[in-house]
């Protein structure tokens, strides 16, 4: 489990909102955000910090779960599960990483290679602890490299 200062996660946040509008699914009492970016977006430091290759041939996925019967809405810890696959069927390998930010905010990030005008297709599985809802969410990114 890795940890976040306040300052780098706020960086995190700016370039991931920058780089696609951030997509939720909400089910029940929990959403799903999840966003995907290439991986330049991020800033040399937190790339080093999380040892992330900053690369036009790499990309991020990053997910998040909140519960929102709470108030305000906090985020939790899931067992999450990625499957990416492009347009030939052939899967892209993702690791995801969770980070913390000071117990607030819970993160997973993967990262993933990829081809100019590559379509991707993702689907994200995700199970907050001590439940047994699962959150299910299908979409697709293309990507370009140069």
């Amino acid at each position: 489990m890795k940890t976040l200062t306040k300052p780098l996660i706020l960086l995190l946040m700016f370039v991931v909102g920058s780089a696609h509008a951030e997509q939720k699914k909400a089910q029940g009492d929990y959403e799903l955000h999840y966003n995907t970016f290439p991986s330049t977006f991020l800033s040399k430091e937190i790339a080093n910090t999380y040892q992330i290759v900053r690369s036009k041939n790499r990309g991020i996925v990053s997910i998040s779960v909140l519960d929102t019967a709470l108030k305000p809405p906090k985020a939790v810890e899931a067992d999450v599960k990625v499957l990416a696959k492009n347009l030939l069927n052939q899967k892209k390998d993702i690791r995801l990483i969770k980070i913390t930010e000071q117990n607030q905010a819970i993160y997973y990030l993967g990262t993933f290679a990829l081809n100019n005008q590559e379509d991707v297709n993702f689907e994200i599985n995700a199970t907050p602890n001590g439940t047994e809802e699962n959150i299910s969410v299908k979409f697709s990114r293309e990507f370009f490299t140069d």
